[in-house]
């Protein structure tokens, strides 16, 4: 499989990352399910914030598109500049599933050059809690990246 045709960062390009994540229902369901709203959040050179929504409910997950975060209202951002996010999904298209320099969690740890930010402490924790779901998504951008199986 190809990278992801569509430029990042766009509303298309989140979808086709969704498409592919969840093309293989077998792996997303032993992942588990998941309920929240990401708001995933490109900061530009000059400042400027662009938010692409993503939405779980249960097994299904849809790319809203870029949106408003009052009127998204997601449970967690997770916000880095543009340069952050290409290096991250660089990596991921080039060489597979994230390590642990160039994961979710990797890159949002000590805030920097991520952080994730919400308005109550019930988004924060989904966001940890959601972290395997949330990372096979992004994984999806890799040429080749299954949705990894979850030991049992």
């Amino acid at each position: 499989m190809a990278p992801i045709a569509a430029p990042f960062p766009s509303g298309p390009w989140f979808e086709e990352l969704v498409a592919r994540a969840t093309a293989d229902t077998a792996a997303m369901e032993r992942l588990g399910i998941a309920e929240f709203r990401l708001g995933a959040e490109v900061v530009g050179a000059s400042g400027a914030r662009r938010l692409f929504g993503l939405e779980f409910d249960g097994y299904d997950i849809t790319a809203t598109g870029p949106t408003d975060e009052a009127a998204f209202a997601p449970d967690v951002v997770f916000s880095g500049s543009l340069e952050a996010w290409t290096e991250m999904i660089g990596w991921i298209e080039a060489n597979g599933p994230a390590d642990s320099a160039h994961s979710l969690n990797g890159l949002s740890i000590a805030g920097v050059p991520f952080q994730v930010r919400s308005s109550d402490a019930m988004g924060s924790d989904k966001f940890y809690r959601y972290m395997g779901t949330l990372q096979a998504v992004f994984d999806a951008a890799s040429a080749d990246a299954p949705v990894p199986a979850v030991a049992n």
